[in-house]
């Protein structure tokens, strides 16, 4: 394990990347446009406007262009086939002004556990990374800064980044919070940390097409670009999970949120708090605010024009240093959880984040402080190892028929309702999940459970309440289960279960005694099985699964 607090190389501290030069630099970039189509890009129509292509955002449908006047401009506007057409604004870094982090966000215990990101492919998309750089592994990359095909990095803000991530676990420097992930440094901002709206818009757009799992983005514009907000978007819809920097311009008291491309619904916007757990006093924060991390004197890769080394390091602050620490631990949960899609990843990383400011999510410090994984991970967050429910719900799983929930938990204590047991043996079973012969009137057409509901009639499995209704939502009862399986599973035995609570008289008598002597159903220590109570999600788990035995 590295030693965090060497501290062998100069210390910098660094109080905004963008340089005097920028300007002209975004003057270069000042007479693009992006023109985002309703349907298919026109090229026809491109032509005719004598437009020159720079970028195609093929994701979003839309273009970045150099049209030859103004005048021109205006008219793509007024055209019936484009969405929108907008300047193509600048991007900076999100400013460091000049390393504890790892601990306070318990990535050692993650490390010990085993989870250091291993495989997940991470896009920083940002000025470039030292790729040779002694402790960074650089998988691969792209540059869309204009004149410059290399990814590599001039200024130092996306080395630094990376080596938050991760930095590799070896004898120098820093370890990151996953040191095994796949690192690739998608190009935007220049030697002087500026970029443009149509680098950006290149940048995430090439992570979507490389099926990349995060993008973490340490870089903020004031403005909500459309083909930004667009492009995000469909990397969200695409699986990914997006990260980016809350933005560092509290003091300046001109912003009553985070900035973008944090603030937008697809992004996760990360804030930076002290080793006091207390938001930084650059730190932007407002509704968006979604996580914090630690974003003040962390040390990490660095790349020092002023040197030839390339082994140099720096302590640096700022919500860019925040934000990998958030990416580097949503590569440990994808990590334990591979089968868990970005949302419900979200929530799962943020359900777990230590709480800060007033009880529960604020706009100070969102969810809280990100936290990695604690525990060695069962198949669901909420679920224990070597319990006895662990192997029926792993068997069940493995079998496709069951999914989880939809915020990642699986909630075995949960009840379950007469919809989900029905899907759930429909699964089992293979019935028909597409019949559409609707016979209960309480049964939505569009449910998930329709199909499987009415195959299980017309074979016999289920009946109604009454002629026309099934009550899919309400919690299904022990004994109502056990006479549900035994019809589906055609369960048959004499042995007799003795239940203190199962007369002869009730209807499910017959059921829960066949159940229990092909050792589909168990009974509890006091001699009482309990039909009337309603069934647990880790009981129904259970019962198929020894039906399926």
């Amino acid at each position: 394990m590295k030693k965090l607090s060497v501290l062998a190389l100069s210390v910098l501290f660094i109080s905004g990347w963008a340089s005097s030069n920028a300007s002209a630099e975004a003057n270069d970039a000042s007479d693009r446009v992006i023109i985002s189509f309703k349907e298919d890009i026109d090229y026809d129509l491109l032509e005719e406007m004598g437009a020159e292509i720079h970028e195609e955002f093929d994701a979003i449908s839309a273009v970045s262009v150099t049209l030859p006047n103004e005048q021109l401009v205006q008219t793509a506007s007024n055209d019936s086939s484009i969405e929108y057409v907008e300047e193509n604004s600048i991007v900076t870094a999100a400013g460091q002004t000049t390393t504890w982090g790892y601990r306070t966000v318990k990535a050692n215990t993650a490390t010990s556990l085993g989870y250091t990101g291993k495989g997940v492919k991470i896009a920083i998309i940002d000025s470039g990374i030292n790729s040779k750089h002694p402790d960074l592994k650089v998988a691969g990359g792209v540059s869309k800064v204009e004149n410059s095909s290399a990814f590599t990095d001039g200024n130092g803000h996306g080395t630094h980044v990376a080596g938050v991530i991760g930095a590799q676990n070896n004898s120098i420097g820093t370890v990151g919070v996953a040191p095994d992930s796949l690192i690739y440094s998608v190009k935007v901002l220049s030697a002087n940390g500026v970029g443009t709206l149509e680098g950006v818009v290149a940048g995430i757009q090439w992570a979507i097409d490389q099926k990349v799992d995060i993008i973490n983005m340490s870089l903020t514009t004031i403005n909500d670009d459309q083909a930004l907000r667009d492009i995000t978007q469909k990397a969200y819809d695409a699986g990914i999970v997006v990260i980016a920097a809350s933005g560092n311009e509290r003091e300046k008291g001109l912003y009553k949120d985070v900035l973008y491309p944090a603030r937008f619904p697809s992004v996760i916007a990360v804030g930076s708090v002290s080793k006091l757990n207390k938001l930084s006093y650059f730190s932007n924060y407002g509704a968006s605010q979604e996580l914090v991390a630690p974003g003040e004197g962390i040390l990490s890769s660095f790349t020092d024009s002023k040197t030839t080394s390339n082994e140099d390091y720096a302590v640096s602050e700022g919500t860019s240093v925040a934000s990998p620490f958030v990416a580097g631990t949503f590569a440990q949960y994808m990590e334990a959880y591979p089968h868990l899609s970005n949302k419900q990843l979200r929530e799962t990383v943020n359900r777990v984040a230590f709480d800060l400011g007033v009880k529960g999510r604020d706009n100070t410090y969102g969810n809280g402080l990100v936290q990695s994984l604690q525990t060695k991970a069962a198949l669901f967050p909420d679920l224990k190892n070597n319990v006895w429910y662990t192997l029926p719900i792993q068997k069940n799983f493995d079998r496709g028929i069951i999914t989880g929930l939809t915020d990642g938990t699986y909630r075995p204590d949960a009840t379950i309702t007469r919809a989900e047991a029905i899907t759930m043996i429909g699964r089992a079973l293979k019935l028909n999940k597409t019949n559409t012969n609707h016979h209960f009137s309480d049964v939505p057409k569009d449910s998930y459970a329709a199909g499987y509901i009415n195959s299980a009639y017309e074979l016999g499995y289920i009946k109604g309440i009454n002629e026309k209704e099934f009550r899919p939502n309400d919690p299904i009862k022990r004994g109502d289960m056990a006479l549900i399986m035994q019809s589906a599973f055609k369960l048959s035995g004499t042995q007799q279960a003795g239940f203190k609570d199962v007369p002869k008289t009730m209807y499910y008598y017959d059921a829960i005694q066949a159940a229990y002597a092909t050792k589909v159903v168990k009974g509890y220590a006091d001699n009482t099985f309990r039909p009337k109570n309603p069934i647990t999600r880790a009981e129904s788990a259970e019962v198929i699964n020894n039906a399926l035995k």
